[in-house]
């Protein structure tokens, strides 16, 4: 059994009980909401949960680094009761009835697989993505405020 997989044993352990699947994956393993299974459609319907968040647990076990990637995941109600989930582009359907929109934090989840990874000897990394997209939120916010110094300057001098 690798490090992974005791991973993966303890976060079943830790999520016994709920609505929370797991599948073994070459790369570490996915955790997401049950939607096939009936016993959870009575609470998730009675809660309105129409957004939640699947997670890829990626791990590397010569490197001793794992990666949480976490993945929105929207839901709908069919007409046969029973919850799907649906591309995140699809448009929420309005309804005549004031309805609550409860979504399932990620951070309890992440921090028990932080802290299940430290133990087992894993150091997190960086979704790659995720570092991508900062990098370039920072990039383009330097640009913005160079572009408006220029600007400003140019103004007050001419």
């Amino acid at each position: 059994m690798t490090r992974t997989d005791d991973l993966m044993v303890a976060m079943q352990r830790h999520l016994r009980g709920t609505a929370f699947t797991f599948a073994r994956t070459p790369k570490g393993f996915d955790i997401d909401l049950d939607l096939a299974n009936p016993q959870w459609w009575g609470v998730l319907k009675e809660t309105r949960l129409s957004a939640t968040s699947g997670f890829q647990i990626h791990t590397d076990e010569i490197d001793s680094k794992f990666t949480i990637i976490e993945l929105p995941r929207h839901i709908e109600w069919g007409g046969d009761d029973a919850p799907h989930f649906v591309a995140a582009g699809a448009a929420p359907k309005q309804s005549g009835r004031d309805e609550v929109d409860l979504r399932v934090s990620a951070e309890p989840i992440r921090r028990l697989v932080r802290r299940e990874s430290e133990g087992l000897g894993f150091r997190e990394a960086i979704d790659r993505r995720k570092l991508y997209t900062m990098l370039g939120v920072a990039l383009g916010g330097v640009i913005a405020v160079t572009i408006a110094i220029v600007l400003i300057l140019s103004a007050t001098s001419g």
